[in-house]
């Protein structure tokens, strides 16, 4: 699916590589890490080599291609290009060009958040740096406040649930707040590649603030519980 969707020449598209220096290009390095993650999601990157050693390697990364090639170093660079690129701008290039070839119609977007806990405490103490996700307590999804936490929200269609725009965002995340800001930020992108029409999400949908923003859309959400009168509206 990886090469039937196109991902990796159209990541290698998007992204700068010195041809002569590089034996795996930035997409054939991110194939790898996908492969990687389907099976072995408890083992760090520099372990990369190893989970290669008894795969087909030409046969799913290329010719001439070997599992010493795919060391920390070629994984961190690939990581360091793709966050330099921006990887929320990269991955809904991605999926309008999956939309495409799949044929599916992106008429309903529905929007939503979900927390991963953490153990260790990581950047929790530091004060937030603009750009970079706080990992740290907030409303936990999955019953383990005393964890710090990321989230991650995204807007996915109906027919095959794939995700059309995903964000990583800090453990304290207020989807009140975000779902505004995804709505403001990203609601041009989503009419024009994805021929959005329709937007479900909760009740932190449900602001004034947001509303203002979904001139250009039907929206669905449930009514905040506060309110007196609590029903469906578009």
């Amino acid at each position: 699916m990886y090469d039937e969707l196109g991902i990796g020449s159209l990541i290698d598209q998007m992204t700068y590589q010195d041809e002569e220096k590089r034996i795996v290009s930035i997409g054939q390095a991110v194939k790898a890490m996908v492969l990687n993650g389907l099976g072995f999601t408890n083992q760090t990157l520099y372990l990369m080599p190893h989970f290669f050693e008894v795969k087909p390697v030409e046969r799913f990364l290329g010719n001439e291609i070997e599992a010493k090639h795919h060391h920390s170093d070629v994984m961190g660079r690939a990581l360091d290009k793709l966050y330099t690129i921006g990887v929320t701008k990269m991955y809904t290039i991605v999926a309008a060009q999956a939309i495409q070839r799949l044929g599916l119609s992106c008429r309903f977007g529905h929007l939503d958040a979900t927390g991963f806990h953490l153990d260790g405490k990581y950047n929790s103490d530091n004060v937030p740096e603009e750009g970079v996700v706080h990992i740290t307590k907030g409303y936990s999804r999955d019953h383990r406040p005393d964890l710090n936490q990321v989230v991650l929200q995204f807007i996915s269609e109906r027919q095959a649930s794939i995700p059309l725009l995903m964000k990583p965002l800090c453990g304290n995340n207020s989807d009140k707040e975000s779902f505004r800001k995804t709505i403001q930020n990203h609601i041009g992108q989503l009419r024009s590649d994805f021929k959005l029409e329709y937007i479900v999400a909760d009740s932190a949908l449900y602001m004034a603030k947001t509303a203002g923003l979904m001139n250009e859309f039907f929206w669905f959400s449930r009514v905040p519980e506060s309110l007196t009168n609590v029903g469906l509206t578009h």
